[in-house]
């Protein structure tokens, strides 16, 4: 539980440093080669979620802000499973969900940088 709630107090003050200042860190794959990695956009959409700017949140990153909520109701069933019934192992359906996202992920990457269609450049 401490391990993520240091990484929502991270990603939150970069975001409000990010809403104040505008200044974000740039993607380092983006840098490295030209193409969208399936994050970019990722500090764009958490600040218009900050805004409760919904349709710029999704235009920023589709992909993870569909993804956003079955990854948080996954956290909050591992969690609860560990709470109430002492386990800590990921089962077999949530190993498979996240192996589905992340070929998810990859997938959006690749096609975002083939077709650069405006909802899925960030």
């Amino acid at each position: 539980m401490k391990p993520i709630a240091i990484i929502l107090a991270i990603g939150f003050i970069y975001s409000v440093f990010y809403f104040i200042t505008g200044f974000g860190i740039p993607c380092p794959f983006r840098s490295a080669t030209g193409l969208y990695c399936p994050g970019c956009g990722i500090s764009r959409m958490f600040v218009n979620m900050l805004k409760l700017d919904f349709p710029a949140a999704f235009s920023s990153n589709c992909a993870v802000f569909c993804a956003l909520p079955f990854f948080a109701a996954g956290v909050v069933r591992h969690y609860y499973r560990y709470i109430r019934y002492g386990e800590k192992e990921l089962s077999r359906t949530e190993n498979v969900l996240i192996i589905i996202l992340i070929a998810v992920m990859l997938l959006f990457a690749v096609i975002r940088n083939i077709f650069p269609i405006d909802i899925l450049v960030p």
